[in-house]
C-alpha cells in the first residue's frame, strides 16, 4: 500500500460525498444535520439502522466520507489522504508525519460485511486507536 496527498479531482469527489450524506440526513426528517463533530455518530447510527439492506455503494461512500470528517475534528494531526493498493484506491485519514492511517470505508464495509450490528462508537474508538497506537501515546 502506498500512501498520497489529494488531486483536486479527490477533494471534488469528497466534497460531493459529504454533500450526498448531508442530503441523506435531512432526507431522514429527523430534523438532525451534520456538523463534522462526535454529535455526527448517533445521527449516522440511525441512518445506518433506517437501512437495513446492505447500503448502495453512494450511501456508503457517504456515510464513509462524513465517519472520517468526524475523525479529522477529533483528531488534530490527522489528514485525508488516498491510498493505493494493487486492486483499488481509496480514501483514508492518516496520521501526519507517519505511516499511520485507517480506511473509514473499509472499516465500515468489513463491519457491515460481517453481519453484526453496527457500533458506530465503538468503531470510531477502533479507528481512534490504530490512528494513535501505544507507542505514539506515550
Amino acid at each position: 500500500m502506498r500512501l498520497f496527498h489529494l488531486e483536486p479531482s479527490d477533494t471534488q469527489q469528497l466534497a460531493q460525498w459529504l454533500q450526498q450524506a448531508d442530503a441523506l440526513v435531512l432526507a431522514q426528517g429527523g430534523g438532525d444535520v451534520l456538523s463534522g463533530t462526535l454529535q455526527d455518530l448517533p445521527i449516522l447510527q440511525n441512518l445506518i439502522a433506517q437501512h437495513p439492506a446492505a447500503p448502495t455503494p453512494e450511501q456508503l461512500h457517504a456515510v464513509s466520507a462524513a465517519l472520517g470528517r468526524v475523525l479529522l475534528h477529533e483528531q488534530a494531526g490527522s489528514e485525508w489522504a488516498i491510498v493505493q493498493g494493487v486492486h483499488q484506491r481509496g480514501y483514508a485519514i492518516r496520521r501526519m508525519g507517519t505511516l499511520h492511517w485507517v480506511s473509514p470505508e473499509g472499516a465500515l464495509r468489513s463491519h457491515l460485511h460481517g453481519g453484526a450490528r453496527l457500533d458506530l462508537r465503538q468503531l470510531f474508538a477502533s479507528l481512534c486507536e490504530r490512528l494513535n497506537p501505544p507507542a505514539m501515546a506515550a
